[in-house]
């Protein structure tokens, strides 16, 4: 699944704010705990950080 950073916002505002609900356009999701929203939170930015580490360690080679 791919994330974007305008959905690690919307967490990591829910998480300071205190709530426990996350929009996101017109999709709402309703986590039952802070350390749900948390694991979730955790999970998206991993993923955006494993994403941006593929591109930017993309290697060229040349012909002598």
């Amino acid at each position: 699944m791919s994330f974007s950073y305008k959905q690690l916002e919307a967490l990591e505002v829910a998480i300071a704010s205190g709530t426990l609900e996350v929009r996101i356009g017109d999709k709402v999701v309703k986590y039952q705990t802070t350390s749900e929203l948390i694991s979730a939170r955790d999970l998206v930015r991993d993923q955006l950080e494993c994403v941006s580490c593929t591109r930017s360690s993309v290697s060229s080679f040349e012909r002598d």
